[in-house]
């Protein structure tokens, strides 16, 4: 990590002024739902991950790092930092995503190993198993 790169956890106030380009981006991010994890270069907020568990399985969503901070390692920080607690971590992705989170740990799974409640969730905002405008995929991380 550069040193001029802090990565916490965010406050509320701290996010919530990106909740609009998150959607802009085609992302459904819950403000209120999990632990927002921010990656900022000095004082200004580069990136974020948001984390949260549902019955026992634990997601990673709104994965986003400010194009003028991309290609810097930041979301591969932001990345390892949502992981340092927890033994196994789920997401989302769409298919260009799938290499970038493979690169990191993470494997390809079928539809059927998705945690049920969280499929649940997803089924209910229209995003599992398919959306209506592209594919996603499931990817697992485990602590090895």
């Amino acid at each position: 990590m550069s040193p001029s790169v802090t990565i916490r956890t965010l406050e509320r106030h701290e996010i919530e002024p990106h909740i609009a380009l998150l959607k802009s981006e085609g992302f459904t991010p819950e403000i209120d739902q999990g632990t927002w994890i921010g990656a900022l270069v000095g004082d200004a907020l580069a990136g974020w991950v948001r984390i949260f568990e549902l019955e026992g399985a634990w997601m990673l969503e709104d994965v986003y790092v400010l194009s003028e901070h991309r290609s810097r390692g930041l979301a591969s920080e932001l990345l390892d930092r949502a992981q340092a607690e927890l033994g196994e971590l789920w997401l989302i992705c769409d298919d260009e995503m799938i290499g970038f989170y493979e690169a990191r740990g993470y494997r390809l799974m079928e539809k059927d190993a998705f945690p049920e409640p969280l499929a649940t969730l997803y089924r209910a905002k229209a995003e599992w198993p398919t959306g209506g405008d592209h594919n996603h995929n499931a990817l697992r991380w485990r602590r090895s």
